[in-house]
């Protein structure tokens, strides 16, 4: 049986791609693949803010066209650039085991950043969470692959620090540049970060059956709870929502965070429902920040961002 795998060409997609493969082996060695990789529009575009290119599907549109026309079997995704909502006909088929999902600091620690440190990050949540602890910092946009991010710091860029998120540096080999792991209580992860999705259609039930073999069940609780909250929110994963999710026995306690664009206001949710009420959770943990002020919080950073996104087209 030989499956056509859909990726991003980076070095990270290729290295999660090929960790799913090997998982897969380690069920069936029998089953043969063939690695298809995809440029996706903002790896075409290597200038653009992250969030300048839209809200939904900057890394997943081409590999969904992919796979509604039979050009490849299944897509394997870094999860938290999925969107919550699928194109008709296709399914998150399985979430492997997460990855070890905090955000972290390379280049320096929160508390040892000089006044004024210049720290890069091509993530909107990421600038409002550190802002909001280190409102004293200048926050630089930066785009690219990890080695690249990690090459600004004392470089010629003259960055102190980049936030990264650990799966990534993990997966690459690149542990060791870690300077601080950043508490997810504080500083919230990405919902759906460190874990990687896998895309098929949902006709090829032999294809989805091979797929499931290697899904966690926990990580996929952990991510459908936070998806959930992310998708009855309305907010897409360019816009400053975290998430924290823990186990307590067997109850999933999800701790979710919306951030103003400037640091200046938040607001936190915690909710716990056992792991079977995984998308409950997710309504719930949503319905406590849209109680709080969090709807405002969140039309307020969209503005600002489709006030970014007119810039670019104009």
């Amino acid at each position: 049986m030989l499956l056509r795998v859909g990726t991003r060409r980076s070095p990270l997609a290729l290295a999660q791609t090929n960790f799913v493969i090997g998982l897969i082996k380690q069920i069936d060695p029998r089953i043969e693949f063939e690695i298809k990789s995809i440029a996706t529009v903002a790896d075409k575009d290597r200038v653009s803010e992250f969030h300048q290119f839209g809200m939904i599907g900057v890394f997943t549109s081409e590999h969904e066209e992919q796979l509604l026309c039979g050009e490849v079997d299944f897509v394997v995704h870094s999860l938290k650039d999925l969107p919550t909502s699928l194109r008709d006909g296709l399914a998150l088929a399985a979430v492997p085991k997460r990855e070890d999902p905090r955000d972290v600091l390379c280049g320096a620690t929160l508390e040892g950043l000089r006044q004024g440190a210049r720290v890069g990050t091509g993530s909107l949540r990421r600038r409002a969470q550190i802002m909001s602890l280190r409102p004293d910092v200048t926050v630089v946009p930066i785009r690219g692959n990890v080695g690249p991010r990690l090459a600004k710091i004392e470089g010629e860029d003259g960055l102190d620090a980049v936030i990264l998120a650990q799966a990534g540096l993990s997966r690459l080999g690149l542990g060791e540049a870690t300077t601080e792991l950043l508490d997810p209580h504080v500083f919230p992860y990405a919902v759906g970060q460190g874990a990687l999705g896998i895309e098929a259609r949902v006709e090829d039930k032999h294809i989805m059956e091979v797929l499931q073999a290697i899904e966690c069940r926990q990580t996929r609780a952990e991510v459908d709870a936070e998806r959930e909250m992310m998708h009855a929110l309305g907010a897409g994963c360019s816009l400053p929502v975290g998430a924290c999710s823990n186990w307590k026995d067997d109850r999933l306690v999800l701790q979710a965070q919306i951030t103003s664009l400037d640091g200046q206001e938040r607001v936190v949710a915690i909710e716990d429902e056992p792991g079977e009420n995984a998308k409950q959770l997710g309504l719930a943990a949503a319905e406590t920040l849209k109680l709080c002020g969090g709807e405002k919080i969140l039309h307020t950073s969209y503005r600002e961002f489709c006030s970014h996104f007119k810039m670019l087209q104009s």
